[in-house]
């Protein structure tokens, strides 16, 4: 039963429990409060971008709730063959992993995990994981797990529940006995929760859409969310569980598409947000600032975007620190092209410049986006597939959404690009070049 409620311009009112409440107030993920949902697309490129992790992951969580919901009332299979108890506690982990989805996301978001240590070095429970730890670089969903595994130790959560949690957001991390046990009885259940949490649509999405949207005042990012959660089931077939949607919600399914294809394009992968990551980056690696990431979760915890701020503003003091002093008084690199990576004379134009600066000590870089629509056109492990519930004589077929949507098919393959820049000080030198190799 909710017991609180707080008002959201995007769900307009988000209620959540007591339990949920102790987690919500919780340092670690009051510290997402500090964390800006688009990184240096806030306030450098959309003024009124200034929303952050903490008000995205709660409203994940009250998509996660609505999604479980209709997986509960559009199928008779989970209320036959799981006890109303179970139910209740699949739909407190499900709301859960939407609210802790991001709670290990570091400074600026994606841009500061060029600094993470290695993976194997995190101080945790592997006995939680399906695998041997790995030597590669970590990434803000291994700091999820840690954090939620600090929850567990601190008694905030219980420790099969959190690790039924943190199942549903890290791949790695095998589900507890307890969720095991339900998987005889529906054994493809776990995979099926997974989407709702980290799939083709799920609360993830289906949030930052239109939250980003709304807050960077562009009109890319709507579709219908109500129109979408109900048009949408699961079903068995072969002895599995697998996500449906009626004839009529796959236009909704198709905006929402659409919508992403569009942020991705005209929002996420902006010019500015890449120029300035890349400068973050390079003043990480070339020690303009000392961004130390570390391993133990309450140090980690203390990290904010604003002490990173404050570091390169003290950095860019120094005429030397190029990257933090061109981030702090907002001076970005020259785009010179976006180029398209299936196109081969797109490919050739791009080996000229990169040979061109080469030759000519011209400071350039890229920033490639390899971005599919979606992977429902993928049929592999792990992946769960979406049917339309189209009507035929005689009753229901499940067509796959790949064969069904002609749309799909159309936008599926087309973000993938390239973009070439050069830094603002070279521009002329670059515009001479250029030039003299056209003649």
């Amino acid at each position: 039963m909710s017991e609180f409620e707080l008002r959201d311009p995007i769900h307009k009112r988000i209620t959540f429990n007591a339990f949920e409440k102790s987690v919500i107030d919780h340092p670690f993920f009051q510290r997402l409060r500090f964390i800006g949902q688009l990184g240096f697309l806030q306030s450098y490129v959309y003024p009124g971008g200034v929303h952050n992790r903490f008000e995205h992951c709660l409203g994940a969580m009250h998509v996660a709730g609505r999604l479980f919901g209709r997986f509960v009332t559009s199928s008779r299979i989970p209320r036959e063959r799981l006890e109303k108890e179970e139910i209740q506690a699949l739909g407190q982990i499900v709301r859960m992993a939407g609210m802790l989805h991001d709670i290990g996301h570091g400074p600026f978001s994606h841009a500061s995990e060029i600094a993470f240590p290695n993976f194997n070095e995190l101080p945790l429970d592997w006995s939680w994981w399906k695998h041997k730890p790995e030597k590669r670089r970590a990434v803000h969903e291994d700091y999820s797990v840690l954090l939620i595994q600090t929850l567990a130790d601190e008694d905030v959560l219980d420790r099969d529940f959190a690790q039924d949690v943190a199942s549903l957001i890290h791949a790695g991390v095998k589900p507890s006995h307890f969720f095991e046990n339900l998987m005889d009885r529906i054994p493809s259940l776990h995979k099926v929760l997974k989407g709702l949490i980290s799939g083709e649509v799920d609360c993830d999405r289906m949030d930052y859409l239109l939250r980003d949207g709304y807050y960077c005042g562009v009109a890319y990012g709507q579709y219908d969310l109500d129109w979408l959660i109900s048009s949408m089931g699961v079903t068995e077939q072969d002895g599995e569980l697998i996500f449906t949607l009626t004839e009529n919600g796959v236009r909704a399914f198709e905006d929402f598409l659409l919508a992403r294809y569009h942020m991705i394009d005209q929002v996420y992968f902006h010019k500015t947000k890449a120029g300035f990551t890349h400068y973050l980056e390079r003043a990480i690696l070339e020690k303009e600032i000392t961004l130390q990431i570390p391993t133990d979760p309450y140090e980690y915890s203390d990290l904010r975007d604003g002490a990173v701020i404050e570091m390169m503003f003290e950095a860019a003091k120094k005429e030397q620190n190029y990257w933090c002093q061109h981030l702090m008084e907002r001076i970005p690199a020259k785009r010179i092209l976006r180029l398209q990576k299936d196109d081969p004379n797109d490919q050739k134009t791009l080996d000229k410049l990169i040979k061109l600066c080469e030759k000519n000590d011209i400071n350039y870089f890229t920033h490639s986006a390899d971005n599919a629509l979606t992977k429902l056109g993928e049929m592999r492990e792990g992946h769960q597939p979406i049917y339309v519930s189209k009507r035929v004589l005689g009753g229901i077929e499940y067509v796959p959404m790949f064969e069904y949507s002609d749309l799909l098919n159309t936008y599926n393959e087309k973000i993938r690009f390239t973009d070439f820049f050069v830094l603002r000080e070279d521009m002329e030198d670059f515009e001479r070049w250029v030039e003299k190799s056209i003649r």
